[in-house]
């Protein structure tokens, strides 16, 4: 006998989604308290439970990273109102607020509305924020400033209620260069200025495309769907390939959900076939839209731009970096940021994919100024994309899906990797701490990354973390091993004890990794 099945089969969140992602905030205060279905609907409004019963956390979007002064201040406002006083910076240049009471949450997402601000789409199936890198409107290395079109790309994306319901998680991110400082090779859409002469002779900008980045369990490099977009397309192609993903994403089995997997499956060659037709049907010429490799003609980068202390920019202006431990501050020191913008910048607040924070901008003659106005403020300014710029995910410190207190690893390896034997690789080594697999802090594409875990003992488990050595922005670093907490400074240790020792000319860790072998 053959049984046959009529009923479509989808995973429970499909089912709570299915009925409606509408939530009154106002309605929930007077009940005083979420449903578990509400608590899921909530994703799409940037409002996560958090492991503290009674207590949310909200993750408020900012495009590109860009807050202006006004903005930063409001963020200050609300934080010491509602979240005690203190915000914490994202890798994904979001700021997330913690402590967040139930009867508060409406009041909270009405103030922010008052700056422009919104948690909405801070988490849920839908586009998250919309990252670039921290110097895009300035380096000296860019093809030209991508953030008018981060700007567009997440305005347009999120007004469009057909995106509201993916199969999970949607990022995009926009780099001014090859040389990654966004992390495009980890995302689902990873956005690359380029630069190539034209038939014309004329220099010609435009944007390679590259799709099917992510971490997680199962950790895929993107691959190239496009190597030329014209500039004005760049939004239309980010939809058709979301179409894609909404299409064709699994929404039976959410670990096997995300873009990646569709990639995977399909193949790049008829992801990039659905993809033109999508275009096609929403009448977008796609003439000149192209696979094929060229020329690139801009300026040499060097793998790392983001090492460059004080960069000044094409604007013949400084930027003037502070670094933030943990990505956590109070809204007293935040405020005193939107301040030092104000006097000393362009009256903008920039927040980075390493958790810290600059100042865009400064004049040559204030950078002295400045820098000890925020060293006043107790905040380092040197050190930045190197060893002493550990990015800990929050860990379970707040987040119910950690394993690990990441935060305490971070205050037990800054004393090592500030030793002053290692002044000479200060910056060839770039370290994250992640609580778990969904690398919120992204452990995978660094030289020394460590991923929370717990090790089996006789009696019970103990707090660990596999560790990966050898990564870069379009490269997984490789296992070393897992060790226990306690054992993973001696282990942090003889690494870069070694690299000390074997170590050629320049090179970063990951290079001299990539060039011995594990």
């Amino acid at each position: 006998m053959q049984w046959t099945l009529g009923k479509r089969f989808v995973s429970e969140d499909e089912i709570i989604k299915e009925q409606g992602l509408f939530l009154d905030y106002d309605e929930i205060a007077r009940k005083g308290a979420m449903t578990a279905e509400e608590k899921n609907i909530s994703k799409w409004y940037g409002i996560y439970s958090s492991r503290h019963a009674g207590n949310h956390m909200a993750r408020v979007v900012v495009p590109g990273g860009v807050l202006s002064s006004s903005q930063a201040r409001r963020m200050c406002k609300i934080a010491e109102d509602y979240a005690q006083g203190k915000l914490a910076i994202t890798t994904r240049q979001c700021i997330q607020l913690h402590w967040l009471k139930t009867p508060s949450l409406a009041d909270m997402i009405r103030g922010l509305a008052e700056d422009s601000l919104s948690t909405f789409h801070g988490c849920g199936d839908v586009t998250r924020n919309v990252t670039a890198c921290p110097l895009a409107e300035t380096c000296q290395f860019k093809r030209f400033n991508v953030q008018p079109y981060v700007q567009e790309t997440a305005r347009v994306l999120t007004s469009m209620r057909d995106l509201d319901n993916l199969p999970r998680k949607f990022k995009i991110t926009f780099s001014g260069c090859g040389a990654g400082c966004a992390q495009p090779y980890i995302n689902c859409i990873g956005v690359v200025a380029v630069e190539r002469k034209g038939t014309d002779g004329q220099t010609e900008h435009g944007f390679k495309v590259v799709i099917g980045g992510g971490m997680g369990w199962s950790p895929f490099i993107g691959k190239d769907l496009f190597s030329f977009v014209p500039p004005k397309k760049i939004v239309k192609v980010n939809r058709a390939i979301a179409l894609l993903f909404r299409d064709y994403g699994d929404r039976r089995d959410r670990t096997m959900s995300r873009l990646k997997f569709v990639v995977y499956r399909k193949g790049i060659d008829e992801c990039r076939r659905i993809v033109l037709q999508y275009l096609t049907d929403e009448d977008v010429s796609t003439e000149d839209i192209e696979a094929e490799a060229f020329e690139e003609t801009g300026v040499p980068y060097p793998d790392r731009p983001l090492l460059e202390e004080n960069p000044v920019g094409t604007d013949g202006k400084v930027t003037v970096r502070a670094m933030i431990p943990k990505g956590e501050l109070t809204h007293i020191d935040f405020k005193r940021f939107a301040e030092l913008s104000e006097i000393y910048g362009n009256k903008k607040v920039y927040l980075t994919n390493r958790q810290n924070i600059e100042i865009h901008g400064v004049k040559p003659e204030k950078v002295e100024a400045i820098t000890a106005d925020i060293q006043a403020a107790g905040f380092a300014t040197e050190g930045f994309f190197g060893m002493r710029d550990i990015v800990p995910c929050v860990g379970t410190t707040y987040c119910p899906k950690a394993v690990t207190e990441t935060r305490s690893l971070y205050d037990t390896l800054m004393p090592i990797v500030s030793q002053e034997k290692y002044k000479d690789i200060w910056d060839k080594a770039i370290i994250n701490i992640t609580g778990c697999p969904n690398s919120c802090s992204p452990y995978r594409i660094t030289d020394i990354g460590f991923r929370g875990m717990r090790i089996r003992e006789q009696m019970g488990s103990t707090q660990a973390y596999e560790m990966l050595i050898g990564g870069e922005h379009d490269r997984l670093g490789k296992k070393l091993g897992e060790f226990k907490t306690d054992d993973c400074p001696r282990v942090l240790e003889k690494i870069l004890d070694t690299f000390l020792r074997v170590r050629k000319g320049d090179e970063t860790l990951s290079e001299c990794i990539h060039r011995m072998g594990l």
